[in-house]
């Protein structure tokens, strides 16, 4: 009994130590004070004519002062536009874009008259432009305070990087799959002002398409912020990497499965889907995600999609609802099939979700079902929808739209720590669907193989699953994989350099590693071996070879 209550307190300081995947801030100034600071800070570069006009706005707070102001800022912009990162001259640019972006915001990015004849306009929506109007905010990413991630992720060039994010009832995200029901999406974008033409213009850019931007006539790198969307993303969600409440609780979290994007859809790019492993959410993945888009051939190659699911679900069904969120979204945004992008997906799987991903892969049917029992499934005498949930969850193909799959720390052959009287104390709370699970419990008993009966008894979850050794997860590995799809793993050692005695701390390389493997690549870590420097650049160079030709 002192190890199970030692092993709860552990768990429960493990869930609230995991409370916030990152730290998030957002510092909004008022108007008033966007306006002081670039006025201050004209003032100390000595620009005499931007000090002068932002001065004038200050004292005569005219009843024009709207258009007044916005004179006086595109003059501090366009003074101190060529100026470098770090100077005076430079905060002058970033100080007066801020408070131009603010101005626009306050009157819906609407066309804003100027005194001298000319009017202040913004860019309308194309693939490489977005309409601030379709945004629901629009925020500079300096306003976003980030921690708990090892790195942020910039780029030095002209502009104001910005956040433009768009609830989840947002107009603008119509048609799109996967929109997280809380958080929304988010894109970096990075404000310019154009004055090339008769009008000046208000140009947001999409740095995650193209980070360059034609400037008086010459292409220039734009500065950005890839960090800044993805944390204020998660500001939004719920912004935690632990939750062991969908492990318990898996038959009310059910509803919750499902593939989401980290951004807005692009048919030019290759999907990589992260799947999360036990206890975990895809809040997990930020790190790597991060890290990753610091790389511009990735930006621009690929797009991030993650899959959600309760982990107390035993993983065959959870690979099943993988299969049929997949089958969602082709249907939605490619039902002819046509798009060559999403048949060359990559699957990333971290512990369990490597299991997941890995049955994307592989062959089910008779294969699998033949394994454990003598009757097909399809000749049981069943109720038709329980018949056809069983079938959906043993009866399948490996996906013709996966081209690479990459597991992090997987337990392909199970972990000890799964066969710890904890786990068993763990694996009783765990609540799975009844109309899923208990139900096919119940009948299959009665057509098992005698010697894996006692492998369908309750608790039927994935913790039962992941035991070392379990004939369970030998059924997978079994199973045949598709020719011709490549495969990584991507292990932990803790840093003792001891494979192939090692361990990550919960899966020990005998159970990690994967015969046929294209690479294996051991880092110092422990099990969150996808968080890790080494981890994250290793995945970096396979979807880096991935773009190569084969």
């Amino acid at each position: 009994m002192k190890s199970t209550a030692a092993a709860c307190i552990l768990v429960v300081s493990f869930f609230l130590s995991g409370c916030a995947a990152v730290g998030v801030k957002l510092q909004k100034k008022s108007d008033g004070r966007l306006h002081r600071e670039a006025l201050a800070i004209a003032e100390s570069n000595k620009d005499s004519e931007s000090a002068r006009l932002l001065a004038e706005y200050h004292r005569k707070k005219s009843p024009k002062a709207e258009s007044a102001l916005a004179l006086a800022y595109l003059g501090a912009v366009e003074s101190a536009a060529e100026a470098e990162p770090g100077t005076l001259g430079h905060q002058t640019h970033q100080a007066a874009m801020r408070g131009l972006i603010a101005l626009m915001a306050s009157r819906d990015f609407t066309e804003l008259p100027l005194p001298d004849g000319r009017s202040l306009r913004v860019s309308g929506d194309t693939r490489t432009t977005l309409d601030p109007r379709t945004a629901t905010t629009i925020l500079p990413a300096q306003d976003v305070v980030i921690s708990k991630l090892r790195v942020r992720t910039l780029q030095e060039g002209a502009g104001l990087p910005c956040v433009a994010h768009f609830a989840p009832e947002s107009a603008a995200l119509e048609g799109q799959p996967g929109v997280p029901k809380l958080a929304g999406l988010c894109e970096p974008v990075t404000a310019l002002v154009r004055t090339d033409g008769k009008n000046p213009e208000l140009v947001f850019h999409r740095t995650r398409i193209d980070d360059d931007a034609l400037v008086d006539g010459r292409r220039v790198k734009l500065a950005a912020d890839f960090s800044a969307p993805l944390a204020y993303m998660l500001s939004r969600g719920r912004n935690r990497n632990i939750d062991i409440g969908a492990l318990i609780w898996s038959d009310k979290n059910f509803r919750h499965t499902g593939l989401f994007q980290f951004h807005r859809y692009d048919p030019g790019k290759i999907p990589v889907v992260f799947v999360h492993g036990l206890l975990s959410r895809p809040e997990t993945w930020v790190p790597a995600v991060n890290e990753l888009m610091a790389d511009e051939k990735i930006r621009e190659r690929y797009q991030f999609w993650f899959f959600l699911y309760p982990t107390g679900l035993p993983v065959w069904g959870s690979a099943a609802e993988l299969r049929s969120e997949l089958d969602r979204y082709r249907q939605a945004l490619d039902p002819q099939r046509r798009n060559r992008n999403l048949d060359r997906m990559v699957l990333v799987g971290h512990s369990m979700g490597g299991l997941v991903s890995s049955l994307q892969v592989r062959s089910g049917g008779e294969a699998l079902w033949g394994q454990f029992m003598q009757t097909p499934p399809e000749k049981l005498s069943l109720s038709p929808r329980l018949k056809e949930r069983i079938v959906e969850v043993v009866e399948f193909q490996p996906r013709p739209d996966v081209s690479r799959v990459v597991f992090f720390a997987t337990p392909h052959r199970g972990s000890n720590m799964a066969v710890h009287p904890a786990a068993e104390f763990f694996s009783r709370l765990v609540r799975v669907p009844i109309n899923f699970i208990q139900a096919d419990v119940r009948i299959l008993q009665s057509v098992v193989r005698n010697e894996f009966r006692g492998l369908f008894t309750a608790p039927a979850n994935s913790l039962v699953f992941l035991r070392a050794n379990s004939p369970l997860l030998e059924s997978i590995l079994a199973l045949p994989m598709r020719p011709g799809v490549p495969y990584h793993s991507i292990v932990g050692d803790q840093g003792k350099g001891n494979a192939p005695e090692s361990s990550d701390g919960v899966v020990p390389y005998w159970s990690s590693r994967m015969d046929g493997a294209q690479s294996e690549k051991i880092v110092p870590s422990g099990h969150g071996a996808h968080e890790h420097p080494e981890g994250i650049e290793e995945l970096r160079r396979i979807l880096r070879l991935h773009l190569s030709p084969r």
